[in-house]
């Protein structure tokens, strides 16, 4: 029998009730990793994992809700992560033109109490256990629109993608009053059973902005972590000390390779596949 936890349950229970509230149809093979994988108009994959701009015109204009987005692409999937740039700018022009919807990711702004409209901006994702993965952005990593952000609104703590612009600020809710009536996307994000993490040579980044988390544990189970993270690409692992390292950049990223600190005592692995 299936155990679940009260969280989990509840995850459960709110996926199908946006199932009759929206005519959902996520039991279907499209929002699976195989469904990702065979769409090839809609979906970009990369180090394993395979990301789906996913729409249904049968959902009412402006649904679902950012809130709601967070349950569309469970249980096999989460709401997207940017992994990558060049992931995040393959988008931009990946949506339909014709329909142009407005496509929700997994980025939120948690703390408004910040110099700039640009500080403040994490990646949430809810899992299938019913728990958050939550990370920082990274802003180097990050096409937002040329206006955006601006909380023009007031209450802009979401970020939606738009057709040939990039990215803007936005509420949760997005309102008919100010958007009119919009037909609504969700960037999904599926990750393979089983994928490959290559020994790339010697160190690890100092700049604690990347890191994700930092455990003492065996080398296995550190690229465990690292796969199971919605945000990984890389790690460090020095195998005298067992420490661990998974990071949400990879040394071989043009943007980052000078942030790498040398230090042989610690032995780089990245994502199979990675494109930056």
């Amino acid at each position: 029998m299936a155990r679940f936890t009260n969280r989990s349950f509840s995850v459960v229970l709110h996926i199908f009730q946006l199932m009759l509230f929206y005519n959902f149809s996520i039991s279907g093979a499209v929002l699976t990793y195989d469904g990702c994988m065979s769409d090839s108009a809609n979906s970009y994959k990369v180090g394993g994992w395979c990301f789906l701009f996913y729409t249904d015109p049968s959902w009412p204009p402006n649904t679902p809700t950012q809130n709601d987005a967070q349950y569309t692409c469970l249980p096999h999937g989460t709401l997207a992560v940017g992994v990558t740039s060049k992931m995040l700018n393959t988008f931009i022009t990946r949506t339909p033109p014709a329909t142009n919807p407005h496509a929700w990711t997994a980025l939120e702004r948690l703390n408004r109490s910040t110099p700039t409209n640009m500080d403040g901006w994490y990646w949430r994702a809810l899992m299938p256990s019913g728990g958050f993965a939550t990370f920082p952005t990274i802003k180097a990593n990050f096409p937002w629109g040329t206006a955006d952000p601006d909380n023009s609104n007031g209450n802009d703590t979401a970020a939606v993608l738009v057709n040939n612009y990039g990215y803007g600020d936005a509420p949760k809710a997005y309102p008919k009053s100010i958007y009119g009536n919009k037909q609504m996307a969700v960037i999904c994000q599926f990750a393979p059973i089983q994928w490959k993490y290559l020994p790339r040579g010697h160190g690890r980044f100092a700049n604690s902005a990347y890191q994700i988390a930092q455990t003492t544990v065996t080398k296995l189970a550190c690229i465990i972590q690292c796969h199971r993270s919605v945000s990984c690409i890389s790690l460090a692992f020095n195998p005298t000390t067992n420490d661990c390292q998974i990071y949400a950049v990879s040394p071989d990223d043009p943007q980052f390779t000078g942030s790498v600190t040398t230090d042989n005592s610690y032995d780089w692995y990245i994502r199979d596949e990675m494109k930056y």
